[in-house]
């Protein structure tokens, strides 16, 4: 159980640079709310998807059965994992590297 909560914050944490690197650099902070969160959830379905094809059923609770059924769980995980990881840590870090750079 504790691997598969590594990935999931591994996947979160690449998924909020992504993220981070999509508003800066290709849309240059012009997307629209419902772009980001639209681009975010299709980065998050993809690494659920990748995170559940990865998992072996011992990995998961004996509660939960191994089905695709649990994409969906996986990808609102993902999801709302990377939200404290783009807005807290990749955007400062990415806000640091810009002003290094202004300099």
């Amino acid at each position: 159980m504790i691997v598969l909560v590594l990935i999931f914050l591994a996947f979160a944490a690449f998924v909020g640079l992504m993220m981070e690197i999509y508003k800066k650099s290709i849309r240059k902070d012009k997307a629209s709310v419902w772009e980001i969160r639209g681009v975010a959830f299709t980065l998050s379905a993809i690494f659920g998807t990748v995170a559940w094809l990865i998992t072996d059923a011992h990995m998961l609770a004996e509660m939960l059965k191994d089905t695709p059924w649990n994409i969906i769980p996986f990808t609102v995980i993902v999801y709302l994992l990377q939200l404290p990881a783009c807005m807290s840590v990749w955007k400062l870090i990415l806000k640091r590297i810009a002003e290094k750079k202004a300099e």
